[in-house]
């Protein structure tokens, strides 16, 4: 033989080179896939040219297959500047059918992060731009999830299914500027969402790690040797890598290291793996979202602030409209709601909160989200004004509850001239006197505020009337009043509170006890409550506001509420807070505005001259150096649950803290967070009126971000150009989140009640289309569609449950529809007499259900 004749060293060598070779070409010979594809659109990139380069690239490799994410409302613009090219892409699209070689793979007005917007608000992205996709490709179907940017919320599984999805990914490999998800698992799993609805994904592979030389990309971003091999040698049997690559690059397939690679639409290699391997069951919580913005920057506090206010606009006037539909025979606005809700979807766009300087002066996302929002809020409050008198010089108010229960709660309105200086009484439909505070403004304008109860969704009617009650005086704060303690502190009684707020220490509160829940201390001894502190890194130190001395006013006092401004300053720039104690709600309401003197820098460091993009640590990361507004609760506990679109999490974070990349956590508050301890009998609630980030330490039970100034996502310096002002509320309660109906609260505090003059005497008092018996449903939503009444119903609960609703009308037929209006199950009502029906509803915890109602007439 010839290895007879060959030395011991060659004969050595030889048999190394044949286990290398029994070893590798099984591996090397292995089957891995690629999904490439574009990302992008008419507002964030998108080329004439781009329509006639994807055709040529698909004809020039008929190997290749795209997946898109582009934004719909693209088409509208590119059928008319580039008709030719685009007739030519339709055609080809239709030509390869749904299962070809180009899929639609997000189809959202906007590719909105989802996270930090309402869920009523994701389903409109996806209902509105299904739609325009249809319109132009009418055999387009949706049948897979797939992302550039980090597009996820842990409901997305039951909104996907109802909108007829079968898997998604949940991965965004080749863009993670603004965060990725946590890893887990190998080549699928079963994306189980709050509600317990499942759906196959793709996950980030547990082995899939951050990339070590980028901070925006993860291993999957393109099939490289080494990440293939890892995938094979840990037990993964079908790898599949990712990159979107943004519309405009002009380099063709995205090329893969590894050999063989297949290019296929997500749907296809679902297709082909489906029944291969068996997928892990994964509860993908909203913590496995690890979101990267930068919270605290005026500008993007700023476009979170309009988009909140734009959403909870928008949904109480198409419920207000509903209603003027019902009860007034008036004809549904369809185009102008379909036209508010596109500019508000557009504000939402994920490049508005990541990259909001981009663009040219006077046109920058931050820009354009302003425009946006202000067109949203110009049809939206149209809509509410139209159930109204055009003038205010009436005796008579009528006010709106939007929600689905019987609310008694204050509201206000402003008092019209003709009222001005008279002495005034506020009374219901039976003659009983409301309790009422009048407040005169700066400008003069004066505030009615007055309690009212009001039906579920429907209005009751107040009128106005002569009275001796005058006008209150302000009131500012005197070192010699009664109010006083001996140690010169402002001390307020309400029905709810004992509280002391200390001018000598920057007006913070340093004692709150709750009377209601066995007269409990609130704030940790020898702290101070609702401070501020924040690290500015010129003068190298950090500052709190509890160093300086504050002058505190009691501005207002009467039956409805008592508020209290403080005036203070920290590191020079001066700021006041508004705190509001009323009579009869225990949630305490919060104002913060602050006038800077010029360009502060709040942060971590300075990165002014050392900012690198690849660089793993940085400042904006570090909320514990942004100006902060601090809760030092005393023995409330900490453990932190926070509400996500359709959803609550327990939090297992120990802090919020991260200063890199590669350590981001979830902290953001959409709505609230609260805080409770094991035994969950007690519980401190904090709302935002903006999606941000709040602090937990272990020296800090609870933060608010209020801001930082500095270097951040590619570089951009983050400046101050104006005042700060944000909202923000305390909602203290018995029992844990649920018993406390913190969710509840929150709703009322973003949807107040709806109050306004009306067109002089009216027929009817009162009117209500339906009332939810007992607690957890929020109605989400309430429209007009084709002539049919759609309502659709959230159980706000971390429990299947089982409710009653009323409905005061009659009916032909009452459907469970699916978010594509394709019937689930028709209901049958029971009869409650007096032209009453009630429905009994089963709905799985964080679940959702929207019913149809066919021919509805009100009861009279």
């Amino acid at each position: 033989m010839v290895l007879e004749n060959l030395s011991q060293k060659h004969r050595l060598s030889i048999f190394i080179l044949f286990y290398f070779l029994l070893v590798k070409i099984p591996v090397l010979s292995q089957t891995a896939w690629f999904t490439d594809g574009y990302h992008g659109g008419i507002y964030g990139h998108y080329p004439q040219w781009q329509a006639r380069f994807m055709v040529e690239q698909l004809e020039k490799h008929p190997d290749w297959a795209i997946n898109l994410e582009i934004e719909p409302e693209t088409w509208d613009t590119i059928s008319v500047t580039d008709a030719e090219n685009f007739k030519v892409f339709q055609a080809y699209f239709e030509k390869e059918g749904p299962s070809g070689r180009i899929e639609f793979v997000n189809p959202t007005w906007s590719q909105p992060y989802c996270y930090n917007i309402s869920g009523e608000s994701i389903i409109r992205q996806f209902h509105y731009g299904m739609a325009k996709t249809r319109e132009y490709f009418p055999s387009a179907s949706f049948v897979t999830y797939a992302v550039e940017e980090p597009c996820f919320t842990s409901s997305l599984p039951q909104i996907l299914k109802g909108f007829g999805y079968k898997y998604a990914v949940l991965r965004n490999p080749n863009t993670c500027w603004g965060g990725y998800t946590s890893a887990f698992g190998k080549d699928l799993v079963n994306w189980i969402g709050p509600d317990g609805t499942s759906l196959p994904a793709v996950p980030r592979y547990v082995v899939e790690e951050l990339s070590t030389e980028t901070t925006w990309q993860t291993e999957s971003w393109t099939n490289s040797n080494s990440f293939i091999e890892k995938c094979f040698a840990n037990g993964i049997q079908y790898p599949v890598g990712m990159c979107f690559q943004d519309a405009g690059w002009d380099g063709g397939l995205w090329r893969s290291e590894y050999e063989p690679t297949v290019y296929t639409t997500w749907t296809n290699y679902f297709e082909m793996i489906k029944g291969k391997v068996e997928p892990e069951d994964w509860h993908f919580t909203q913590e496995d979202i690890k979101p990267g913005l930068v919270w605290g920057a005026q500008v993007v506090q700023e476009i979170a602030r309009q988009v909140r206010v734009s959403e909870n606009l928008l949904v109480t006037a198409e419920k207000m409209a509903a209603m003027d539909y019902l009860f007034n025979d008036t004809s549904w606005p369809e185009e102008d709601f379909d036209e508010a809700w596109r500019t508000l979807m557009l504000a939402q766009h994920h490049d508005c909160w990541i990259v909001p300087y981009n663009g040219s002066s006077g046109d920058t996302w931050a820009d354009k989200v302003v425009r946006w929002t202000e067109a949203t809020n110009q049809i939206a409050s149209e809509k509410i004004s139209n159930l109204f008198a055009k003038t205010n010089n009436t005796e008579y108010i009528r006010v709106y509850n939007t929600l689905g229960s019987t609310r008694k709660e204050e509201v206000a309105l402003i008092l019209s001239e003709h009222f001005r200086g008279r002495k005034i009484v506020v009374i219901d439909a039976k003659g009983k006197p409301a309790p009422h505070q009048l407040s005169e403004g700066i400008d003069g304008a004066v505030t009615l505020f007055f309690e009212a109860l009001v039906p579920g969704m429907g209005y009751a009617t107040y009128r106005l009337k002569q009275s001796d009650k005058e006008l209150p005086s302000k009131k500012k704060l005197d070192l010699s009043s009664e109010k006083l303690t001996s140690s010169e502190k402002l001390a307020i009684e309400t029905d709810y509170y004992s509280v002391i707020i200390d001018p000598e220490h920057g007006g913070t509160i340093t004692s709150l006890i709750d009377k209601k829940n066995g007269n409990r201390q609130l704030v940790e001894k020898g702290r101070y409550l609702n401070d501020l502190r924040g690290f500015f890194y010129r003068e190298d130190r950090f500052y709190e506001g509890s160093e300086s001395r504050a002058t505190v006013s009691v501005i207002e006092e009467g039956e409805i509420f008592t508020r209290i401004k403080v005036e203070n300053q920290i590191a020079g720039h001066n700021y006041y807070q508004l705190i509001t104690f009323y009579k009869e709600n225990h949630r305490i309401d919060f104002t913060l505005h602050i006038d800077w003197d010029g360009q502060p820098g709040i942060g971590a460091y300075d990165q002014s001259d050392n900012y690198e993009a690849t660089d793993r640590n940085k400042a904006f990361y570090n909320d514990d150096y942004k100006l902060h507004v601090r809760f030092p609760f005393n023995e409330v506990g900490r453990k932190i649950y926070k509400n996500a679109p359709f959803d609550v999490t327990e939090s297992q974070l120990d802090n919020t803290l991260y200063s890199s990349w590669d350590s981001i956590k979830h902290n953001v508050i959409l709505n609230w967070v609260d805080i409770t301890g094991q035994e969950q009998d007690y519980g401190v609630a904090l709302f935002s009126d903006h999606t941000t980030s709040y602090l937990q330490s272990d020296s800090l039970p609870l933060g608010l971000t209020v801001q930082y100034t500095g270097r951040a996502l590619w570089g951009r310096d983050y400046t101050i150009h104006g005042p700060t002002e944000i909202g923000y509320a305390l909602f203290p309660h018995s029992g844990d989140w649920e018993r406390g109906e913190v969710e509840k609260a929150s709703r009322q505090w973003n949807e107040p009640m709806v109050a306004q003059f009306m067109s002089g005497s009216p027929e009817q008092q009162q009117r209500s289309i339906l009332e939810t018996v007992g607690d957890n449903l929020e109605i989400s939503s309430m429209v007009v569609e084709n002539g049919n009444l759609l309502v659709r119903i959230y159980n706000t609960s971390s429990r299947e449950i089982s409710r009653e609703v009323i409905w005061n009308c009659s009916v032909d037929k009452i459907e469970q529809i699916d978010l594509k209006g394709d019937p689930i199950r028709e209901l049958s009502p029971v009869d409650k007499g007096e032209g009453r029906l009630q429905t009994n509803i089963t709905i799985p915890q964080f679940g959702f259900v929207t019913l149809r109602f066919g021919d509805l007439k009100i009861k009279e």
